[in-house]
């Protein structure tokens, strides 16, 4: 049995060391992470090509239908892939069904091979540019409570780093949270109206196969349709799309955190909030003196994201920013 098919031919990997190397791999979305090489999706099945990691030039994501925007209302609707540059100058994209198992990936590439850069070559490029123009407006001689206050937020993100999966969970419940509390009434009544009515078509359907009607197998057809339909739109409140159960993933989230910010003495930023994200637009604002203490600094990221909304448009790395801390702010109410 063929495991995993090679993406280019001038490459191969022991059968025995794949099985294994495939079997014990790290698995996020369709793709998966072993120590020889790292596995890909077709179009219908998980982790079906491999690439090895010396053949890997660069992993990056990218988003399709992005208006590079973010209102109150959550973000606009992407597709998100993870791409492969090979070093033979061939490309491997891969979709993914949500953005965060690509940052998740991404994470997970930079930790165990760091040598492997995680931007596309133009994104890399806007980035350095970027960081230079911000720099130009920082402020040449900070006060030392400001640098004192940079130096405590840095800490706090060098620690809060050792814990990815922490920050990556407490944005991806925020994130949760904020689509239920966005949808309509109206909307989840709808919804709740397919699945109930795609639910007695398939049990119709079902019956008239059975009594050997022609027509049963379309009742069929659409009634599975619906019902798929009615799931993935996220507005049945059924299994972990309850309400209660996301506010429970939100909330655990949060203690899980706040336990972890216990062991450091004097943590500058509250559970709610604890996301390297954060502390970097923190350090932002004191360095270009718009913030003296940490305090100041918090309020002014609030400040920053409050005035976000439908009618600002923004660069992709702002919006990759604010997509994953806002939500925390608009579920704990900018509290």
């Amino acid at each position: 049995m063929v495991l995993a098919f090679a993406l280019d031919n001038s490459y191969s990997i022991d059968k025995e060391e794949l099985k294994n190397d495939k079997k014990s791999c790290k698995k996020i979305g369709p793709a998966g992470f072993g120590q020889k090489a790292i596995y890909l999706n077709s179009f219908y099945i998980d982790r079906m090509w491999y690439l090895p990691w010396d053949e890997v030039d660069r992993v990056f994501k990218r988003v399709a239908m992005s208006k590079g925007g973010f209102s109150g209302k959550g973000a606009f609707a992407s597709l998100s892939y993870l791409v492969v540059l090979m070093k033979n100058g061939k490309e491997k994209q891969c979709l993914f069904k949500h953005e965060e198992d690509v940052d998740r990936a991404l994470t997970y590439i930079k930790q165990e091979h760091p040598q492997i850069p995680v931007y596309s070559k133009t994104a890399e490029k806007k980035l350095k540019e970027a960081k230079v123009m911000l720099e130009k407006n920082y402020v040449k001689n900070l006060s030392n409570e400001s640098k004192k206050a940079i130096q405590k937020l840095e800490n706090a993100k060098e620690y809060l780093e050792q814990k990815p999966v922490m920050t990556q969970r407490l944005s991806r419940t925020a994130g949760k949270m904020r689509v239920q509390q966005m949808v309509p009434k109206s909307s989840r009544f709808l919804g709740i109206s397919i699945f109930i009515i795609s639910i007695l078509t398939v049990l119709l359907g079902t019956f008239f196969v059975l009594k050997g009607a022609t027509y049963g197998k379309y009742m069929l057809l659409f009634g599975f349709a619906f019902f798929l339909f009615s799931l993935t739109g996220n507005l049945v409140p059924i299994g972990t799309n309850k309400r209660e159960k996301i506010e429970e993933e939100w909330e655990n989230a949060v203690i899980e955190l706040r336990n972890y910010i216990a062991k450091s003495p004097d943590f500058p930023v509250p559970a709610r909030y604890a996301h390297p994200v954060v502390i970097d637009r923190m350090i932002r604002l004191i360095k270009q003196g718009k913030a003296t203490s940490i305090n100041e600094a918090l309020e002014g990221v609030k400040k920053e994201l409050k005035a976000l909304n439908a009618s600002v448009t923004v660069s992709q790395e702002e919006y990759d920013e604010v997509t994953q801390v806002k939500p925390m702010f608009l579920v704990s109410e900018y509290k």
